[in-house]
């Protein structure tokens, strides 16, 4: 797993590709990494870094100010967290592996659809069955 935006400060272990940083995890068992933080506020994210899970697994980590502090800007009145991410149908390692076949006329795989928070929207069969809207208005004075 990988934090962008997380220093890691004298633990850089556990941040990288399997085989480089750390040995990977076997399938059905289990990992647990504290991860430390130095100044780090705000939202940062991760993502995996273990084949092509990267393209799939990932997410927000909000990093809320030290306890005694404030937000180093005005406290927002709400907060939501929205990640967008690819959709790729079928087997993705297959698809890279053809793809770079020697003599292969297939390009890497682009995605069948982009995601926000998970889901790809109605282009797709396994959306959810409801939609709702976001507005949002950023206005400065």
């Amino acid at each position: 797993m990988s934090r962008h935006g997380v220093k890691q400060p004298r633990n850089p272990w556990f941040d990288g590709p399997e085989y480089v940083t750390q040995c990977p995890i076997a399938p059905g068992t289990n990992f647990t990494h504290q991860v430390q933080l130095s100044k780090e506020e705000g939202t940062v994210w991760w993502h995996a870094h273990s084949d092509w899970t990267r393209a799939s697994v990932h997410g927000a980590i909000v990093v809320l100010p030290a306890l005694g502090t404030t937000f180093p800007f005005p406290e927002p009145d709400e907060e939501e967290i929205i990640v967008f991410g690819s959709w790729y149908l079928g087997n993705l390692r297959e698809r890279v592996e053809e793809s770079l076949q020697p003599g292969s006329t297939e390009t890497l795989p682009q995605s069948d659809a982009y995601t926000i928070n998970g889901q790809p929207g109605d282009f797709l069969p396994c959306s959810i069955r409801f939609s709702s809207m976001l507005h949002k208005c950023n206005m400065a004075s």
